[in-house]
């Protein structure tokens, strides 16, 4: 049987029975406020008692098992970073006012038996050591407190680096506000009863005979208030719903050294856990043939009925999201490398946004690359999809057709290699893609690898109007448009440098790349060299992204 309680509690309610401990889940995140959350807690207390008012701290969400071996363990669900801030405060107030009793029974859980007292939070999140901080926290005196704050503090601020622990860290920040800092005048005494009977939080619990039962409950409560704004990266409610999974096959500790070394990789890599599951989404979607708008992160994960979430043990979403991981890691080593792939991901990687990305990602995912065959395969799959995104444009319009594009790969079809008509406009403007043009006029002219280190120069730009000769006079009024044409654009080996137009000649020579050394003939750069340039670029350009029969056509005529 399921239950749901919620009942506004003063600190002092929340805090003060004897035997209750509140216990942070091993899914959660680690504790985490830093000084500016610790200054904006501090600073609204303050405000609040210095209008003799009272002040609402928002709600925390509990599961609690009814079983009579519970011992009094409530897990926070959400509120574990106020709770653990709050403790560290009212440590501080314990320590100068030792006499009031309430402060005291805060901090600890009387035992059934024996005499060891235990802290009032109990920390079992697998990713650090927040449980080591706070039981080292608990142990500090006075004497204790104030050494350590002379260590860490440099002209009044606390160097975070020399911390222990981000637990230690705000009980050193109120030790500075409450003491270092405080004026004389200061009745702390009087504080502690406002942060004690006047400071409040509504605890929401979610009670069930099995504490399984009531930490899904509360994740689903958590979830949709999360769904109304609440800060919540995606990432901790599918770890939650992982581990869940993991606990009822009794396997959380190896579901804990995955995760471990899965958030390691993502970090290595400098790739979030929510961006995995944007590309988990999009293999999924194409799997299931979906081509609509797509979903909230989290309402996907967790509403569908084919998520892997709901359909897969916790084993084979691991090994998915670690496939993903190596095809990131594969996109990353070949992406300008001196393969034919190498240079096609180049060109595409210069899109303005990610949706060529998660196309190709589906691609790997479902598509062996290995043997030459499959190579060609990809190498076309790449082509067909710089056809379609390029001739677009830079826009999020393409994902629509992106979506049909990831429902094929993901079947098995056969992609379109999205030919333009040859009359089509569409190279005319080259807008926020001149870079991925230049690429591509660059690859489809040398048939050599876009350098790995590479930069893009105007040859002209409107500052050289003053130095260009007499044949570039009637040309003046449409300069801009010479500058911005793929012929004006130069893919250099070497670094771009803001040269005027007679400095080029010099500089470009330093190159290594004939492509670049032989654009100036002589120092003069005149108007029949760029229009020939110009020229030659657009031809290749159009029969890349032409029909072959239409170019031959283009061409007879």
């Amino acid at each position: 049987m399921i239950s749901l309680t919620a009942e506004q509690k003063t600190i002092e309610g929340i805090f003060g029975a004897p035997n209750e401990t509140y216990v942070i889940p091993m899914y959660q995140r680690p504790y985490s406020w830093n000084q500016d959350q610790f200054s904006d807690l501090y600073r609204d207390l303050m405000g609040a008692y210095d209008k003799n008012d009272s002040y609402f701290l928002g709600n925390i969400i509990m599961a609690r098992s009814k079983s009579y071996d519970n011992d009094g363990q409530n897990f926070l669900v959400d509120g574990q970073q106020r709770i653990i801030t709050l403790w560290t405060l009212i440590k501080v107030l314990a320590l100068y006012l030792p006499d009031i009793n309430s402060l005291q029974s805060a901090l600890y859980v009387v035992p059934w038996s024996g005499n060891e007292k235990l802290p009032k939070i109990h920390s079992l999140i697998f990713e650090n050591s927040d449980n080591e901080a706070i039981n080292e926290v608990f142990s500090y005196d006075k004497e204790k407190v104030k050494s350590r704050y002379y260590e860490v503090v440099n002209n009044g601020i606390i160097n975070e680096l020399k911390c222990n622990s981000r637990v230690e860290e705000a009980l050193l920040y109120f030790y500075q506000q409450f003491v270092e800092y405080q004026n004389p005048d200061f009745n702390l005494g009087q504080f502690a009863l406002f942060l004690m009977r006047k400071v409040t939080m509504l605890p929401i619990v979610q009670s069930a005979d099995e504490q399984q039962d009531a930490e899904n409950k509360a994740l689903s409560i958590f979830e949709t208030i999360n769904n109304r704004g609440m800060d919540l990266a995606d990432a901790d409610i599918f770890k939650a719903r992982l581990y869940d999974s993991a606990y009822k096959e009794e396997q959380r500790k190896e579901f804990i050294n995955m995760w471990v070394d899965f958030k390691t990789d993502c970090y290595e890599m400098k790739v979030s856990i929510d961006d995995i599951f944007r590309y988990y989404s999009h293999i999924i979607r194409g799997r299931e043939r979906i081509t609509s708008t797509e979903k909230r992160l989290r309402e996907f994960f967790t509403t569908e009925s084919f998520s892997p979430l709901k359909t897969k043990t916790y084993k084979e979403v691991m090994e998915d999201l670690n496939k993903i991981l190596s095809i990131l890691k594969y996109l990353n080593k070949h992406r300008g490398d001196d393969e034919e792939i190498g240079t096609w991901l180049q060109i595409i990687s210069a899109y303005t946004n990610q949706y060529p990305t998660y196309a190709i990602v589906v691609y790997l995912y479902y598509h062996e690359v290995n043997t030459d065959t499959e190579k060609k395969d990809f190498v076309y799959f790449l082509q067909s999809l710089i056809r379609y995104c390029f001739n677009m444009g830079s826009t999020t319009s393409v994902k629509f057709n992106i979506y049909s594009i990831i429902k094929v790969i993901a079947n098995k079809g056969i992609i379109d290699p999205y030919y333009i008509n040859a009359s089509s406009n569409a190279l005319s403007h080259l807008g926020r893609l001149q870079n991925g043009f230049a690429l591509l006029a660059y690859y489809l002219d040398t048939q050599k690898a876009i350098p790995v280190k590479y930069s893009i120069d105007k040859i002209i730009n409107l500052r050289d109007e003053n130095l260009l000769g007499d044949d570039w006079q009637f040309m003046y009024d449409n300069l801009n448009d010479v500058c911005n044409s793929i012929g004006n654009l130069v893919v250099l080996d070497i670094p771009k440098r803001y040269n005027s137009l007679i400095d080029k000649y010099t500089y470009y020579k330093q190159s290594k790349s004939p492509y670049v050394n032989t654009i100036f003939t002589s120092p003069d750069f005149t108007f029949e060299n760029w229009k020939s340039r110009n020229k030659h670029m657009r031809m290749l350009l159009i029969k890349f992204f032409t029909n072959p029969q239409d170019y031959d056509k283009l061409s007879e005529d």
